[in-house]
């Protein structure tokens, strides 16, 4: 027989001294308790027992560990069972639900035992987590005594795939499949419709696959600038895709058998603007008859509008048995329908008071529709603008912090704020990560979400029916992409929505820690985000210094460096307490493990100007969530970096920015930095002037110098990011207040935001 393998051996060690900490298991398990006595251990003739067909799924999920090599045999029940993992259905364990179980290691087995199948496959994802992948198999590997007695906390558990804007392959598509299912997730929410791409083949209205799956790639545009549909003949590049029914019942199948429900989304009344490329005719119309502008909605006075919809969703319905259909609802722009002649006699024939009461209509229709054909709608939270009917069901995208008001609305709810669970946002800020949408949400802030707010009544939690993150891609353009921006960051989703334990962020980071071989086992792209050192810098109000603190999310060595110099070098010196700096710096910080950087090096700028921890009155408003510190964001020496959803910069909104600094004492000054950034794409514009004036007294002000921009208009949208610090010079003056003012750029239709993050004032 075999030693044991050292991690095995350390598992031991750990459970005889009663540790719980040191089974690494994500989810965390509802209830573990170690026992005391001799490891299970496996040899070459372990075998995994059942003797009920229904175990069987959980037993090939076993099996197919890659080098268990562990055989697959049929007992009687109630029969004694030696040197096996043994699966069997009990049910005495219905208190613990379709997807709870038991896992109890002894010396002579390892008995495991659920109420449903889908216990077992949950009880077997955790068991290959205790397991290794090793090539030579298992002999010799030790599982030391304990019990474990399992449940989630939530029943819908999900994770999303938009496929609209970037086609993703059935391989891909069973891949991530089976990353829901390694983290004990039930739900995929598979986004196969949007405005620029319709991935599903319906029989009845092929236009939508063979034009709308494809459309014309235009160099220098992103997939949502300038769309347009491909058709055969045009001998311009295509890019898309489309998923047969075939292909559709296999994954719906492949996902079955991992207990996971796949939720389609076909997207309605909005967003569909590839439908109308494929099928002009169902435009809305003027009074003059010609067709309205495509803004991507459907025309809610139009019979076929919905003879369309109804044929899709009967052949969605075919395909899909899932109880719930999404059939998205969100942003829906309304214009058309207030021009639209069909639209407005629909709204005085029902006495509708506003086109809300039009996307209601619209959606209730379908609800009935659904309802009518044994199923539920379920749709992003603008499906209640309006009168919604109060059977569907909604997702909540928006920030954690309105949770509440919205379950207060009485619709059962699934949660998936964008503040948290939106995998499409930055996980670090570091500007060495790719492109992604303008959020933040790194592993600490996803791990540490609650979905049920405090001051919620009672009454109304029973409306969460569970949780999700989203996955868009407008800048996910492949695979790849996708498994960098879902790793690690699904393992911190799977505890949210399964523990119901206390958080504990260094047992979950010490967890994680231990799970990324098997992400390396398992050939996935996750991201190093959460190693990477990140800075964060406080002002000592007394001595003016700047204490900068450097930590990554997940553990590491840190190493910086004060002279310039690339770490990890002879002169690095290894991080072990906040720096404290009389004088601007650069620092250089790169995370190490067993003596190798783990990702690129990180740059801060520790910039220590004249007005740092000067008192500041904003005459502007910040926007929404955009506050940061309010005033004191100008001037606490931190600067944003190039992500400003990260919560460190301030966003005025259609108004121009003023500020006045007070400085401690008299003080000569010689320039002034208005520091910015542009996302032209998101509506974040440099602004279109700024202007510096000072005052001894913060009443009289003269104006010192003034920057003009002077960029040609129109100013493209882009998705593009920039920052730039705006210096205005002059000569030397002496002041106690400092004024800084910045105009807005307007652009016609549409909200525009000044974003700023510091006054720099040398």
């Amino acid at each position: 027989m075999k030693p044991l393998l050292p991690s095995a051996a350390f598992l031991l060690m750990a459970l005889s001294a009663a540790s719980q900490a040191s089974i690494r298991i994500i989810p965390e398990p509802y209830r573990i308790e170690p026992r005391s006595g001799q490891p299970f251990v496996f040899d070459d003739n372990t075998a995994i027992v059942l003797s009920d067909s229904a175990a069987l799924p959980a037993a090939k999920r076993l099996s197919s560990l890659p080098g268990a090599g562990l055989p697959i045999e049929w007992r009687s029940k109630g029969e004694e069972v030696k040197n096996a993992i043994l699966l069997e259905l009990d049910p005495k364990l219905e208190s613990l639900g379709e997807d709870g179980y038991t896992f109890r290691a002894r010396p002579q087995a390892i008995t495991i035992q659920a109420f449903h199948p889908a216990g077992l496959f949950y009880a077997v994802e955790t068991a290959r987590q205790l397991l290794p992948w090793q090539e030579e198999g298992l002999a010799g590997y030790a599982i030391p005594p304990f019990d474990i007695e399992d449940h989630p906390r939530f029943a819908w558990r999900g994770l999303h795939l938009d496929v609209s804007r970037h086609f993703m392959p059935v391989e891909f598509i069973k891949k991530y499949i089976d990353y829901l299912a390694f983290h004990k997730l039930n739900t995929f929410h598979w986004h196969l419709v949007d405005g620029i791409g319709w991935r599903i083949e319906v029989k009845s209205h092929p236009e939508l696959t063979d034009w709308g799956a494809w459309r014309v790639v235009k160099e220098g545009r992103m997939p949502w600038q300038d769309f347009e549909v491909w058709k055969p003949g045009d001998e311009r590049p295509r890019y898309g895709g489309f998923y047969t029914r075939e292909e559709v019942k296999e994954v719906v199948a492949y996902a079955r058998e991992r207990f996971i429900t796949v939720v389609p989304e076909i997207e309605l009344p909005g967003h569909s603007e590839v439908v109308f490329q494929c099928y002009p005719e169902l435009l809305c119309r003027d009074s003059l008859g010609a067709p309205l502008p495509n803004i991507g909605v459907y025309c809610a006075g139009n019979p076929d509008s919905y003879r369309l919809l109804e044929d899709v969703l009967d052949e969605v319905l075919e395909l899909f048995p899932s109880e719930y259909i999404h059939i998205g609802g969100d942003e829906v722009s309304k214009s058309n329908w207030a021009r639209c002649t069909r639209c407005q006699r629909l709204m005085a024939e029902r006495q509708y008071a506003g086109l809300d009461d039009i996307q209601s209509h619209f959606i209730n229709h379908f609800d009935h529709y659904l309802r009518d054909r044994g199923r539920k709608l379920i749709g992003w939270h603008e499906i209640l603008e309006g009168e919604l009917s109060p059977e569907a069901s909604i997702m909540y995208w928006g920030g954690a912090d309105g949770t509440a008001a919205y379950l207060r609305r009485g619709h059962p709810t699934v949660l998936t704020p964008g503040s948290h669970l939106y995998f499409d946002h930055y996980q670090s800020l570091s500007p060495h990560e790719p492109k992604a949408w303008g959020g933040y949400s790194p592993l600490k802030e996803v791990y540490e979400y609650e979905p049920v707010p405090e001051e919620l009544e009672e009454t109304y939690r029973a409306n969460i029916l569970g949780i999700q993150a989203n996955v868009w891609t407008e800048y996910i353009p492949g695979p790849q992409k996708v498994e960098y921006m879902v790793f690690p960051r699904i393992a911190a989703l799977a505890e949210v929505a399964w523990a119901s334990g206390e958080k504990d962020w260094p047992r979950f980071r010490e967890k994680l820690g231990g799970l990324l071989p098997r992400y390396d086992a398992m050939g996935i792209n996750y991201a190093r985000s959460a190693f990477r050192p990140q800075a964060s810098f406080e002002l000592d109000q007394d001595t003016k210094q700047l204490i900068a603190r450097l930590e990554t999310e997940l553990e590491a060595d840190i190493f910086y460096t004060l002279d310039g110099s690339e770490p990890p070098s002879p002169s690095a010196s290894p991080y072990t307490e906040p720096l404290r700096l009389d004088q601007s710096a650069t620092i250089r910080a790169v995370a190490v493990k067993d003596g190798q950087p783990l990702t690129e090096t990180e740059t801060f700028e520790a910039v220590l100007h004249k007005a740092r921890g000067a008192k500041v009155e904003l005459h502007c408003t910040p926007y929404g969530r955009y506050q940061a510190k309010g005033g004191y964001t100008l001037v606490d020496a931190n600067f944003g970096g190039d992500k400003w959803g990260n919560g460190q910069w301030l966003g005025i909104l259609n108004e121009n920015f003023e500020a006045v600094l007070e400085l401690d004492t008299l003080t000569t000054i010689r320039q002034v930095g208005f520091s910015c950034i542009e996302e032209t794409g998101a509506g974040i514009y440099f602004p279109a002037r700024v202007e510096v004036a000072v005052s001894e007294d913060g009443r009289h002000f003269r104006t010192l110098r003034s920057w003009q921009n002077n960029r040609p208009l129109p100013i493209p949208r882009t998705p593009d990011i920039h920052t730039q610090t705006i210096t205005l010079e002059f000569r030397p003056t002496a002041c106690r207040y400092l004024r800084v003012k910045a105009a807005y750029q307007p652009v016609e239709g549409q909200g525009v935001f000044i974003f700023v993050d510091e006054v720099v004032v040398e």
